[in-house]
């Protein structure tokens, strides 16, 4: 008897644990995106780069300009004999004031750069988030996973299929609001 309550018991947990297969359902569909690849690969993310290239490519222009003044100064200092101490200390001083207002600089165009782009990437996150919804939506996924996962078949692996989409969204000119 007790038995038979074990098997009636081990019955229940299994109909429990997988409701489809009583009920004959079609199995759920997941699919699963590659985000980093969909990041290199959609024309929204290439053009957020451009976008971000063009924004800084000038600042960026005036910090290699200060570094090749701090270098030009530095190889005057090296190569010049005939500079007087007081010439010297004078030019030493200016390295060391160039140097210290590059560093400045470098450091607020890496967090101007760091902040620009992660707004421009969050907002690509969420056209890629609205590109998955619809992709939920139209029937053809039950769950679509994204991050933090240990292996995807290629049969799951809708990455490919994402890109597209987010492709024919860009012709067309629309943001997948």
């Amino acid at each position: 008897m007790a038995r038979l309550s074990r098997i009636s018991l081990t019955l229940l947990i299994c109909a429990l644990l997988a409701p489809g297969a009583l009920a004959q359902e079609v199995p759920y569909k997941i699919g699963f995106v590659n985000t980093a690849r969909v990041l290199k690969e959609a024309p929204q993310a290439l053009r957020v780069e451009e976008r971000l290239k063009a924004a800084f490519e000038p600042r960026e222009a005036q910090l290699k300009e200060k570094r090749q003044e701090i270098l030009s100064l530095e190889e005057q200092l090296k190569s010049d004999s005939t500079l007087s101490s007081t010439a010297r200390r004078k030019i030493e001083r200016e390295i060391r004031l160039k140097v210290s207002q590059l560093k400045f600089l470098e450091q607020e165009f890496r967090e101007d750069q760091n902040l620009r782009r992660n707004e421009e990437i969050r907002e690509l996150q969420q056209v890629i988030s609205n590109v998955l919804k619809m992709q939920g939506d139209s029937g053809q996924f039950d769950l679509i996973l994204t991050e933090g996962v240990s292996y995807v078949s290629d049969r799951i692996d809708i990455t490919s299929q994402t890109i597209e989409m987010l492709k024919r969204l860009a012709e067309s000119g629309e943001d997948a609001q």
